[in-house]
């Protein structure tokens, strides 16, 4: 039996009535299909309602507070040892969905050892499944979880070839970054895992991570929607059966990225450190909650929230807008900071010898906290600048308002020029490489070893250079490699191999798109600073007057 067969088998004793029938789909993983009648459960009176075409019991719905119920040890020892507080409801899913996949495919390895025709729906099928309380329950579901492939996923040194120098790539290693440091918290630091059977890797971390948020449901964002409650802490949950969805035998659809994928972009912005107001600047952003960022839109109705305009055909929000005015002031604008008086003290009580009625006498202290301490507040022409609301209240009211919105198209500008450059420092070899030799060249070290789908990328200290490319800079360049054929090519590769592929080249789609977008925002901008030095009278006297200045 198939392991589509044992879960569609599972789901059917279990409850799980449906109109939609899972079937494999060729390059696209499993997906649902409708059909007239409920096939998994024919019998009348358990037929759907008429417009449902599936219902899945509670009882199959993976969640937090499920996980937590479950008296599975080791998992039950790690939940203890994080601490049941600072369990997530995505860190717990995905530790139970981590632990249960890696057991199946060790005893799948152990059976088939003792009968190489066995395979993991065997292992779930057999009498060593684990029972109901410890969650093997789930067994069927979790053997129906696919590898996945995302710039994520990919070795590191793959990803920063194809994506070198492009915003995704910023976003991709942070991404990354975050989850090797996460992953060596539980493992290192707190050793969770010490007690699991079989230990993860940091690969297996990583596609735990991917497959969650690949099919997680928000319930209370459908509880909003339709103006319902529940009583329920439980917001994400796993829905098997129903995370099929979304998939064609024959599609007449694909997904690219075209002229149009790129709606926005999110540009890091960082301050000018020898900007003498960087400090009071810092501070204020700091508690305004404003990250050094900006986020630029070329259309003004994709974002959720009200848009500025930042120059003909661009948009920007208001927090970035707040954050380009601040870089953009100056003290010849009025522009001076001052410390804040602290609010909170603390009384120090003490033995006065000199005081007639013997009582204590207090004597004020300054605490030891920056929030007492006092710190520094922006101010424009005498006016405290705390809040994002007095900023709002007081710069578009200033004489100076025109020179500091050209100033800040400037600003924009530049930024948008050191990500055209960095993209064109190492654009010309990436795109002669093809998407299949740099894939094989991935899936085959070079002692021939052919890694697993959930093998962990190699770790990039230990991966020879030459195998992916050459140094260009920070990142690794693709190459064109012969693979190691001293082993047979598995189905299981293939199949990883045409995955891989479509992300080369989705990366590779990708890099021209943000190309051409960053270079039209340019456009843009550069048109927009032309038409203001033409056309403001108030900006080309002040220019005229700092030229005087200056000479």
């Amino acid at each position: 039996m198939t392991p589509l067969a044992s879960f569609c088998h599972w789901a059917r004793t279990n409850g799980v009535h449906s109109r939609l029938v899972p079937k494999e789909s060729k390059g696209m993983g499993v997906g649902l299909f409708f059909v007239n009648t409920d096939l998994n459960d024919p019998k009348p009176e358990n037929t759907l309602d008429q417009g449902e075409l599936l219902f899945v019991p509670q009882s199959l719905l993976l969640s937090r507070s499920r996980v937590i119920q479950f008296k599975c040890p080791h998992i039950q020892k790690s939940l203890s040892i994080i601490g049941h507080s600072n369990v997530s409801e995505r860190l717990a899913i995905i530790l139970f969905i981590l632990s249960h996949r890696l057991l199946l495919e060790d005893r799948a390895k152990q059976l088939h050892n003792q009968n190489p025709t066995a395979t993991l729906t065997d292992y779930c099928s057999s009498s060593n499944k684990d029972s109901e309380q410890n969650g093997g329950f789930f067994a069927d579901y979790i053997a129906t979880l696919p590898d996945i492939s995302t710039p994520v996923t990919l070795d590191p040194d793959l990803v920063r070839g194809y994506l070198a120098g492009t915003l995704l790539l910023d976003s991709v290693c942070a991404k990354r970054s975050n989850l090797e440091a996460e992953f060596e918290y539980l493992s290192g630091n707190l050793g969770a895992f010490e007690d699991w059977p079989v230990r993860p890797t940091l690969g297996n971390f990583i596609w735990a991570d991917a497959t969650f948020w690949s099919r997680v449901l928000s319930f209370k964002t459908q509880w909003t929607d339709n103006g319902t409650s529940s009583d329920s802490d439980d917001d994400m949950h796993m829905v098997p059966y129903l995370d099929f969805a979304n998939h064609a035998a024959d599609p007449n659809i694909r997904w690219e990225v075209d002229s149009d994928g790129l709606r926005f972009l999110t540009l890091a912005m960082p301050m000018d450190e020898d900007d003498p107001y960087y400090m009071p600047k810092a501070h204020s952003l700091m508690h305004w909650e404003i990250p050094p960022r900006i986020t630029i839109y070329l259309n003004k109705t994709d974002s959720p929230e009200a848009l500025e305009e930042l120059c003909p055909g661009l948009w920007i929000t208001r927090q970035s807008r707040y954050l380009l005015w601040l870089y953009a002031l100056s003290e010849d604008d009025g522009l001076s900071a001052l410390i804040e008086e602290p609010e909170a003290k603390i009384c120090i009580v003490h033995d006065s010898a000199d005081q007639d009625d013997g009582a204590d006498a207090l004597e004020e202290a300054n605490l030891v906290d920056e929030d007492v301490l006092g710190r520094l507040v922006l101010t424009i022409n005498g006016t405290k600048v705390d809040t994002c609301e007095a900023l709002e209240s007081i710069v578009p009211k200033l004489d100076i308002f025109p020179v500091i919105k050209l100033r800040i198209l400037v600003l924009v500008a530049n930024r948008i020029e050191y990500y055209i450059t960095r993209i064109m420092e190492t654009g010309d070899r990436v795109e002669k490489a093809e998407d299949i030799d740099v894939v094989r060249a991935v899936n085959y070290d070079a002692e021939g070893h052919s890694p697993d789908g959930h093998s962990p990328a190699p770790d990039p200290v230990d991966t020879p250079v030459s195998r992916l490319g050459r140094n260009i800079g920070d990142c690794l360049v693709p190459t064109i490699l012969e693979p190691d054929h001293t082993q047979p090519i598995t189905d299981r590769q293939l199949e990883a191999e045409a995955q891989v592929s479509n992300l080369v080249t989705m990366m590779k789609n990708y890099r021209a798109e943000e190309m051409g977008v960053l270079v039209g925002m340019g456009n843009m901008l550069g048109e927009a600073q032309t038409q203001c030095l033409e056309e403001d009278d108030f900006v080309k006297s002040y220019l005229a007057r700092m030229q005087l200045q200056d000479s």
